[in-house]
C-alpha cells in the first residue's frame, strides 16, 4: 500500500472535519486508524491548529453553549462525555466557569418541568422517583436534583366529581387493585414467598404502584376473610 503523503493526510483531516467539529484527540485517533505515519500526523495537527480548524478550547465552549440550548445535560454527564472525546483534565477545570451552577440549576429545572408534564396522573411519590432517576441519568448533582424536585408542585389539583363519577372512579380503582393484587400474588408466590413474607411483598409492590395504604390493607383483610 502506498504511503499517505502529508497533503493527502491534510485533505483527509479537512474532510473529516466537514461533518462536525472534532477534538485534537479524535483527529489523532482518526488519522492513526488510517495508518498515517506519526511524523505526518504531528505535522497535520500543527497545521490544523494554525488554521484554527481544531481548537479544544473553542470546542469546549461551543459544546457547553449547545448543551445549554439543546441537550440540557448536567455537569457530571458533560464531563464524562467530554473526557471520552479527549478533552484534557486541565481544560475540564474551566467547565464550571463556562457552565456555572446557576445555569446548571436552570437546565435541571427545565428538564424536570418538561418531564413532569408527561407524568400527569401519577402519584407525587411516583413523580418524585421518576424525576430523580431521570435527572440523575442526565448527570445533575444529587443535591441539585433534590432541590429542584422540592421546588416543584407534584400534587395535582383535584377536580370536583359528582357522586356517580366518584363511584365510577372508585370502582375502576378497585378493579385495577384486584388485578394488580392477583398479579403480584402469583409473581411472589412463584418465587417462593409464603405467609407474612408474601403479604409483605404484595403490599410493598402495591405501594410502589401508588395505591393508598388504607385501600391496600382493606384488600388484604378481605382476602384473609375469604
Amino acid at each position: 500500500m502506498a504511503e499517505i503523503t502529508r497533503e493527502k493526510a491534510m485533505d483527509m483531516a479537512v474532510k473529516y472535519l466537514s461533518f462536525k467539529s472534532r477534538t485534537s484527540s479524535e483527529m489523532v485517533e482518526y488519522l492513526k486508524k488510517k495508518n498515517i505515519d506519526d511524523s505526518i500526523i504531528v505535522n497535520v495537527m500543527q497545521k490544523l491548529g494554525e488554521y484554527r480548524y481544531i481548537d479544544d478550547v473553542v470546542y469546549l465552549k461551543n459544546y457547553v453553549e449547545n448543551n445549554r440550548h439543546l441537550n440540557y445535560y448536567g455537569s457530571r454527564r458533560m464531563s464524562q462525555d467530554l473526557k471520552k472525546r479527549g478533552i484534557s483534565d486541565d481544560l475540564l477545570l474551566s467547565l464550571e466557569d463556562l457552565f456555572p451552577k446557576e445555569d446548571e440549576y436552570q437546565c435541571c429545572q427545565t428538564v424536570a418541568k418538561k418531564n413532569l408534564r408527561v407524568l400527569s396522573g401519577q402519584t407525587a411519590a411516583q413523580k418524585k422517583k421518576k424525576l430523580y432517576d431521570k435527572l440523575g441519568r442526565m448527570g445533575y448533582p444529587t443535591e441539585m436534583v433534590l432541590e429542584v424536585i422540592k421546588s416543584l408542585v407534584l400534587e395535582e389539583e383535584l377536580l370536583e366529581l359528582t357522586e356517580d363519577e366518584l363511584a365510577f372512579e372508585e370502582k375502576k380503582l378497585s378493579e385495577k387493585l384486584d388485578r394488580d393484587y392477583e398479579k403480584y400474588r402469583r409473581s411472589h408466590s412463584k418465587k417462593g414467598a409464603v405467609g407474612k413474607e408474601l403479604v409483605f411483598k404484595i403490599k410493598k409492590s402495591l405501594i410502589g404502584r401508588g395505591y393508598p395504604y388504607e385501600l391496600i390493607n382493606e384488600k388484604i383483610e378481605a382476602q384473609r376473610e375469604e
